[in-house]
């Protein structure tokens, strides 16, 4: 049996028809919000009252839009800002949202869960780049590390993504067009990280930045590597500084 929100207008629990229709109307927003397009949840909230959900108050919405959160994040997948995930969602509630959530369709959201494995970033990453990136991304600012026979830290392919359609087919470094397209067709730019994931850099916008090889490798391998990157901070307004791990050494 599904819990009933308090601020119900009704006390029967939410049939599957119910939470479908939420499911659907938070995904279009969600959709929505990934891509860059405007939408109003308050609208939205209002047009379920007035149509497939009239036994609903706002409120009572408005909360079962954070268990469809709690169920994304739960999944590691993306979920609407401005609903937060509730932390007070049953378990019975979690695996129901996340059912139904599956027979909606969620494939287009995989190419935004981080991943460690580089094949899959790749292939995650060229196709955000394909698409139409609304907002910045957060990324971590702690990436999670996965280790096997080797340490790998987790990726956020939205923040590759970004920033390499931010460079728009142009080094960030020596301003120079890529030097040749990918297999994928798109110019071909490396994602850096100005501090180190090592250092404890952060995966985020403001400490990557998009380098064709040449200057990728200026950046791990030449003499005048520090004066470089005080350039690219320089040159780039949204970096910004970090500190490096005080507990271990400092590289590039």
């Amino acid at each position: 049996m599904l819990e009933s929100h308090p601020l119900s207008a009704t006390t029967d629990a939410w049939s599957d028809a119910e939470l479908t229709v939420a499911i659907q109307a938070y995904l279009r927003m969600l959709h929505a919000e990934l891509h860059g397009v405007a939408y109003s949840k308050a609208a939205v909230n209002r047009e379920l009252r007035e149509g497939p959900l009239p036994n609903r108050t706002k409120g009572s919405i408005e909360f079962r839009m954070q268990n469809i959160s709690a169920a994304l994040y739960e999944l590691k997948m993306p979920y609407i800002a401005g609903y937060l995930p509730a932390r007070n969602i049953g378990t019975s509630v979690k695996q129901k949202m996340i059912a139904l959530l599956s027979m909606q369709g969620t494939e287009s959201l995989e190419a935004y869960v981080p991943t460690s494995d580089a094949g899959i970033l790749a292939n995650r990453v060229s196709d955000l780049r394909q698409r139409e990136l609304g907002a910045i991304p957060t990324g971590s600012a702690k990436p999670a590390v996965v280790t096997s026979t080797i340490s790998t830290f987790v990726r956020d392919p939205a923040v590759k993504a970004w920033v390499l359609k931010k460079a728009n087919g142009h080094c960030e470094g020596c301003a120079a067009p890529a030097p040749f397209n990918g297999t994928d067709g798109l110019p071909y730019l490396e994602v850096h990280h100005v501090m180190p994931l090592s250092s404890h850099g952060s995966d985020t916008t403001s400490n990557a930045v998009a380098l064709c090889p040449n200057c990728h490798r200026r950046c791990h391998y030449s003499a005048d590597r520090d004066e470089f990157k005080l350039m690219l901070y320089e040159r780039i307004p949204r970096l910004a500084i970090e500190a490096p791990a005080l507990d271990e050494p400092v590289s590039s």
